[in-house]
């Protein structure tokens, strides 16, 4: 079936119950399963659910336009500046050891798949109920385990940046928040954060649900609660919601990597491994096992690309049920290290020393 504006038609008529009698004119796609308009249903979940994938900067176009499975991604990184000298030469440069003759590839590896029985799918695509309710489950189930691919992206990064056979002991790219979150944290991160960019634009800060609840502690004297001076805006302690703290934006993570010390792996939701940061004993000594408690992150250390999403189905007469399925073949990559101008993810970490 030929479709151009699959939100234009009304999926509500049609389906089992539907009429045949109106002809190639009728005005409906309810009689039979149209992958648009799911497509379109389980896409509006995942963007709704997704957290990770919207921290840095997005390559899908490009992804799906040029084909093939690799994206380099040239480092030019900050041109230094020279002296112009009358009648001397000046474009030159040595790139043997800059970051501009370095590059970083996505590779786009990954293909997850959110498989669901249904009885009817032209029936529920035809009951607005039942059809949000199976696209937003399809939309979620995609949406996490993207998010939980970034984020081992993310820490297994800062685990080769920052960990250690004493877990997290650098404070070039960390800041030890413990269960808490002070202003003098705040003035540790923000130090660090300026010293690589020279301020917030750009930066997003991620917390974990112990951290992001800990923000009440910020306060004082000076920036009482529920005040026009207090640090997350008058209605925070009504509402419970930071929209920025110190220009960045703040989002509260549920993902599986934070506030634990290591990570089981789940095939089902798509979580990797992780031994945490404490290297030691090829990560078998827990004992310095530092907390993930969150992270500030600049949109160029992170660079994910969607190639593929599509939504099937299929009649499966061995089980008289509908087979739907949403898919996605996508990959990311993290470019962050604990090199001056490189720090582009800080950790805020409590440590188990």
């Amino acid at each position: 079936m030929a479709l151009t504006d699959p939100l234009g038609s009304n999926i509500l008529i049609g389906g089992v119950g539907g009429s045949s009698t109106l002809g190639a004119n009728a005005d409906t796609i309810g009689d039979q399963f149209v992958p648009e308009v799911w497509g379109q249903a389980v896409l509006d979940s995942f963007n709704k659910n997704t957290v990770m994938a919207k921290l840095g900067t997005d390559l899908s176009a490009i992804a799906q336009a040029q084909g093939g499975d690799k994206i380099n991604l040239p480092h030019v990184g900050t041109p230094i500046v020279k002296p112009v000298t009358q009648n001397a030469e000046v474009i030159t440069l040595d790139v043997s050891g800059s970051d501009t003759a370095t590059s970083t590839t996505l590779t786009i590896d990954q293909h997850h798949v959110a498989p669901i029985w249904i009885p009817d799918a032209v029936k529920a695509q035809a009951t607005y109920d039942l059809f949000s309710l199976y696209a937003s489950q399809m939309g979620y189930a995609i949406a996490r385990a993207i998010d939980n691919y970034v984020a081992y992206s993310i820490v297994s990064n800062l685990e080769s940046v920052l960990g250690s056979g004493d877990g997290i002991t650098s404070t070039t790219a960390a800041v030890e928040v413990g269960t808490s979150f002070t202003e003098a944290n705040l003035a540790s991160l923000m130090g660090l954060i300026v010293g690589e960019t020279g301020d917030t634009n750009g930066w997003t800060l991620v917390l974990s649900p112990v951290t992001y609840g800990a923000l009440a502690n910020l306060g004082g004297s000076s920036f009482d609660q529920g005040t026009a001076n207090a640090p997350l805006g008058a209605d925070f302690a009504r509402t419970g919601a930071v929209g920025t703290l110190l220009g960045m934006p703040v989002v509260m993570s549920n993902n599986a990597y934070m506030d634990v010390a290591s990570v089981s792996a789940n095939a089902e939701t798509g979580t990797t491994a992780w031994t945490g940061f404490d290297t030691g004993s090829s990560g078998g000594d827990t004992a310095d096992d530092d907390h993930l408690m969150g992270f500030a992150i600049h949109k160029d250390a992170l660079y994910f690309a969607m190639q593929k999403s599509t939504v099937q189905q299929s009649y499966q007469h061995t089980y008289m049920q509908d087979l739907v399925s949403a898919d996605a073949l996508y990959g990311c990559a993290v470019r962050n290290a604990d090199s001056a101008g490189d720090r582009k993810i800080i950790a805020l970490y409590d440590s188990l020393d």
